[in-house]
């Protein structure tokens, strides 16, 4: 199990989740509202800031320049392709995702992206 904490969708909500759970069931499981509209990666309207807590390093799945969540991001100028490059080129992990293509494994705090 890992902790996710919701602020700014309301009210702010900790949860614990099953590691490998989608963000945006959890969310959907727990009562806290992320605005989306296809579920699917395509439109970005479920795009949140994700702050990874802990002391250890995130492990988080590799996103490649030419997938479908970063895609989505660099078409809502979110990220650049230089930052999809750097991130495929890493294991960091980007600040901003798509809370219906973000798998949680990680304790981690979530906020609506203001971009």
């Amino acid at each position: 199990m890992v902790k996710v904490k919701f602020t700014g969708f309301g009210s702010d909500k900790e949860v614990e989740v099953a590691s490998g759970e989608l963000l945006l069931r959890a969310a959907k499981d727990n009562g806290v509202k992320i605005p989306c509209d296809c579920q699917d990666g395509e439109c970005g309207s479920c795009a949140v800031e994700v702050v990874f807590l802990g002391e250890k390093d995130p492990q988080c799945e590799r996103l490649d320049s030419q997938g479908k969540e970063l895609t989505t991001l660099i078409g809502r100028g979110v990220y650049t392709k230089a930052d999809a490059e750097a991130f495929e080129m890493s294991d960091k992990a980007p600040g901003v995702r798509l809370a219906c293509q973000c798998i949680v494994r990680n304790d981690i705090l979530v906020k609506p992206y203001q971009g």
